[in-house]
């Protein structure tokens, strides 16, 4: 899936933050304590909408600055105003708007996930999780959450909203890190969050993390995972 794809999903995920909380409170009950069979969950789009997608990150690549400007200049949470500098035309835009509604996650196999209890929280073992979360460390004492990629520091609360549309409203706390230099697009961008599903009671748990150098992603983890109810 092209990343303009994964942009839009990500949107429609998270949400809106809210206020924190204590985090370990949290997470106690969201969180398993065995081993559980997790689904995998895959973003999916139709073809239109990856079409269209792909030509509006194919203009991005040819003229990386004005890109840059043109989503700094944008309103936070809102989709980029329209420029035929896009490579779409303006209606084929509010298509693309249109069916970015249409993203959704879809079950793809099951994955066991133990989540091994330390003194202040939980750990991913090297052994039934997913690769990209191996070693990953809940630091509910710390409020953080800690990776290869760095330490995850700035936590908030996510409201469900109409808007995650791709998932099905859900809530919890979510971390960031942010090191992405504007300048020279060096830095990393992660996000962590775990909620449950009211429709359901589904616990949800969203990792994505990227590493760039000078614009080029070099490393990248995602995963997205739904959990038995509790």
């Amino acid at each position: 899936m092209v990343r303009m794809v994964r942009w839009l999903a990500g949107l429609a995920l998270l949400g809106h933050p809210l206020a924190a909380q204590s985090s370990g409170a949290l997470l106690v009950p969201l969180l398993p304590a065995t081993t559980v069979e997790a689904e995998l969950l895959q973003e999916w789009a139709p073809p239109r909408l990856q079409e269209l997608a792909g030509r509006i990150q194919e203009a991005a690549r040819a003229d990386p600055e004005w890109f840059r400007r043109h989503v700094e200049a944008s309103t936070p949470g809102e989709p980029l105003p329209y420029d035929a500098r896009l490579g779409v035309t303006a209606e084929e835009y509010r298509e693309f708007l249109a069916l970015s509604t249409t993203l959704e996650f879809r079950p793809v196999r099951t994955v066991p996930l133990t989540l091994a209890p330390t003194p202040t929280g939980w750990r991913m073992p090297d052994d039934f999780a997913p690769p990209s979360l191996r070693g990953l460390e809940i630091d509910t004492v710390a409020d953080v959450i800690r990776t290869s990629y760095g330490v995850l520091a700035t936590r908030s609360m996510v409201e469900a909203s109409d808007y995650q549309r791709a998932t099905g409203r859900w809530s919890g706390p979510q971390w960031k890190l942010e090191t992405l230099d504007p300048g020279t697009l060096t830095g990393v961008v992660a996000t962590f969050a775990v909620g449950r599903l009211e429709a359901t009671g589904h616990t949800l748990l969203y990792y994505n993390a990227q590493e760039a150098r000078e614009g080029a992603v070099v490393r990248q983890a995602m995963v997205f995972l739904r959990l038995p109810a509790r």
